[in-house]
């Protein structure tokens, strides 16, 4: 287990590697070209980029933490700091969408020109667009692989990018026809995407930071009763998420059984739930509490 573990967090941390290299060259492309052409919404894609590299940065951090050890101040591990590290990634996106939505003004009035229409914005759009589609779609694939909330949240904001360049590339052919209020609207269109998938990013990261307990099906849970001296599985508990969930639930058994026999069938129950939950984490850590069978111990 130590070894995958350690597996896992290098291949985390060479795909984000690889990903920040690739987001700070398209920044620097669109920003550059941006300015220099006088597009609001080629620039404020380039801006978007650019948290995506330092969110990129934030996640290595968060990785470097989350794979350490337990210890005794942290008898559970520290798998959080992946979740903290998807939420802070979720703050700084939904912080760059309302300042970059309160800051159109200033970009719209003082700091752009008149668009210049040429070859080399849209080319960088294509190159980044390009280049934002790999990137998503190589951290998607990673991310599932790898169960990982960081690689899934950078991906969504990164196949974001890929279809806010199409957006670009539209507010480009409408200013070769000398209709400029269209980059002016594509600008405020993504700091308004940035503040939307900054709140779905928290949303979907919070529960587990909280200990919201995971979906499970019942069905699943229904089947170590089969067991036999088994009656029933009550208060059965669960939290948190696909690197590391922990379970613990009361087994209510036969009163006559030995406690050596008790015990055999509370480990058999206790694989029993890792092997029908496999799918929902990579560890599972079970406890499991055995008492006597007494009626008014039965779920309701």
């Amino acid at each position: 287990m130590e070894k995958e573990l350690l597996l896992r967090e290098k291949e985390i941390k060479k795909v984000l590697l690889i990903v920040l290299f690739l987001n700070l060259f398209i920044a620097a492309l669109k920003i550059g070209v941006g300015f220099n052409s006088h597009y609001i919404s080629l620039v404020s894609s380039g801006i978007d980029s650019l948290f995506d590299s330092a969110s990129n940065c934030l996640a290595l951090i968060s990785i470097y933490f989350a794979f350490k050890p337990a210890d005794s101040g942290h008898n559970y591990g520290h798998y959080k700091f992946e979740t903290f590290g998807s939420l802070v990634i979720g703050i700084l996106i939904l912080f760059s969408g309302v300042q970059f939505l309160l800051s159109m003004n200033l970009f719209g009035k003082k700091l752009f020109k008149e668009p210049v229409f040429s070859i080399f914005p849209f080319v960088s759009v294509l190159v980044s667009t390009a280049v934002s589609f790999f990137v998503s779609k190589y951290e998607k694939k990673k991310g599932k692989e790898l169960s990982s909330s960081i690689l899934n949240s950078d991906s969504a904001h990164t196949y974001g990018d890929f279809l806010i360049g199409f957006g670009v590339l539209i507010s480009l052919v409408f200013s070769y026809f000398r209709v400029y209020w269209v980059d002016v609207f594509v600008g405020g269109a993504i700091g308004l995407y940035l503040f939307i998938l900054g709140i779905e990013i928290l949303r979907k990261n919070l529960p587990e930071l909280l200990d919201g307990s995971p979906v499970i099906e019942k069905e699943l849970v229904k089947k170590v009763e089969e067991i036999e001296h088994i009656k029933d599985i009550h208060k059965f508990r669960a939290r948190g998420n696909q690197n590391c969930m922990f379970i613990d639930f009361h087994l209510l058994l036969d009163e006559d059984l030995s406690l050596k026999e008790a015990h055999k069938i509370g480990h058999d129950a206790e694989g029993m739930i890792k092997n029908l939950l496999e799918k929902y984490a990579r560890k599972i850590d079970v406890t499991v509490h055995v008492e006597p069978y007494e009626e008014n111990h039965l779920d309701d």
